[in-house]
């Protein structure tokens, strides 16, 4: 993983831990706000109902002894009892606050607004007039009136040990809400603006932290790249010294002779770890950059499936291709080097009398290339480590006509698939063998 790399993740886990904690943060403190809001909105309502009830009771105790006044004289005058509605009888008093308002109810009489205005359509709420007055109880309510949200409480009015009427505190909901709103709005805004300074400081924190690793990991491309570059030399002339000696040491034993093949053998595979260290080196410290243009991957997987199947067959395994036309946005030279590298892979892993299958086809704005084998698969625990350098699964699946290779082939691989903009993954099941699939930007 290139240092760039690492910062943008150092920099992402950064911020999604700080707005993970500023979004809890302000959902806990949005719902405090709004608890808050309807606690102090009840308290209101409960001191309101209060006041409301005792002055009605008031109102109507004086009403009730003015008419047994009335009517005692009434009896004296003419014999009668004067009628009286309620409404006439009520004693109006102003509202506190012009978002509030109460209605009272006295038996079966109307309910009217003790501060004298119209009802407002959609009040009051007869059941739970009719309830407190019935049960003696507060009762708790809710409703709309002219669009707005209201919130109401009815509590029956006593006189003298017994229940005379009630009072109900109608509340509007509009301006507590918005003031809720208004303070969740605060908050967000204040959480953007922390994130954004959080995302500055952890781009900026995020680069102190990997430039210590971004300077080691240059040093180590560098060694390798130089490494790789100074062996080369010796390993050619070590191969060519065994290829002369074969040629010209007819009288050499057999033996003599086997172990100068193993030699010459063994210097090949040095030469291709030596280039392959060289590429990754190169790769990783971005020295190549790559021309991206339009490529027949289809024709690609064909000419290297030629290409590698003397090897496939010398091997003791199928190797064939299912390519439909397909072109990508891609580099022709690194798509044969990914091509060669996951065949050769597959082949590497594959017992004789296995296949190896490599299809390309057209997916949405993707050609995916797929190589698929029915080797003896890889452990689940293996696979998120499947593309890291020099890493080599159990032997189970590193045995076969080629043996295990240095890790290095599929690195490179999935260096040169992101280069090119596109995506690597591999699939498999033990005892199923793996599929490797590659998908490339048309």
């Amino acid at each position: 993983m290139t240092p760039s790399r690492i910062r943008a993740r150092l920099g992402m886990w950064n911020l999604a831990v700080f707005g993970l904690v500023l979004l809890v943060t302000i959902t806990a403190a949005a719902l405090s706000i709004a608890r808050v809001s309807d606690l102090a909105i009840d308290r209101e309502l409960q001191l309101g109902a209060a006041r409301a009830a005792t002055r009605m009771a008031h109102a109507w105790a004086g009403s009730d002894r003015h008419e047994r006044d009335d009517e005692r004289r009434d009896d004296e005058r003419h014999g009668r009892a004067s009628e009286e509605d309620d409404h006439d009888r009520l004693v109006h008093f102003a509202e506190a606050s012009p978002d509030q308002f109460v209605i009272a109810a006295r038996g079966a009489a109307p309910a009217v607004r003790v501060d004298g205005r119209a009802m407002p359509p959609g009040l009051p709420d007869a059941r739970a007039l009719a309830s407190a007055q019935a049960d003696g109880a507060a009762v708790r309510s809710s409703g709309t009136v002219a669009g707005a949200r209201v919130r109401m409480l009815t509590v029956p009015v006593r006189i003298g040990g017994r229940v005379a009427g009630a009072v109900q505190i109608v509340r509007s909901l509009t301006a507590p809400e918005r003031a809720v709103w208004r303070s969740v709005l605060v908050l967000v805004v204040t959480g953007v603006a922390g994130l954004v300074l959080a995302a500055a400081a952890s781009a900026f924190l995020a680069g102190r932290a990997v430039r210590p690793i971004a300077a080691a990991l240059a040093r180590q491309q560098r060694f390798l790249a130089d490494a790789s570059h100074e062996l080369r030399t010796p390993v050619t002339v070590l191969r060519a010294r065994a290829d002369a000696m074969l040629r010209e040491g007819e009288g050499l034993q057999a033996s003599v002779k086997d172990e100068l093949r193993r030699l010459s053998a063994d210097a090949d595979e040095l030469s291709l770890l030596l280039g392959d260290l060289l590429d990754l080196a190169r790769l990783e410290a971005g020295v190549e950059s790559l021309s991206i243009e339009p490529v027949a991957v289809g024709d690609a997987a064909e000419e290297m499936v030629a290409d590698l199947g003397p090897m496939a067959l010398e091997r003791g395994v199928t190797l064939v291709a299912k390519a439909e036309p397909a072109f990508a946005r891609a580099h022709l030279g690194r798509v044969r080097q990914v091509l060669r590298a996951l065949i050769d892979n597959a082949l590497k892993h594959t017992p004789r009398g296995g296949h190896v299958t490599v299809s390309v086809a057209l997916e949405g704005q993707h050609a995916v290339l797929r190589v698929a084998d029915d080797g003896v698969g890889i452990a689940p625990e293996h696979l998120p480590q499947v593309f890291e350098r020099f890493f080599r699964a159990d032997e189970a699946r590193t045995r076969g006509a080629g043996g295990g290779g240095a890790g290095l082939g599929l690195a490179i691989a999935a260096e040169l698939v992101h280069q090119m903009r596109g995506t690597i993954q591999v699939e498999s099941e033990p005892g199923r063998g793996a599929t490797f699939t590659v998908r490339l930007p048309r």
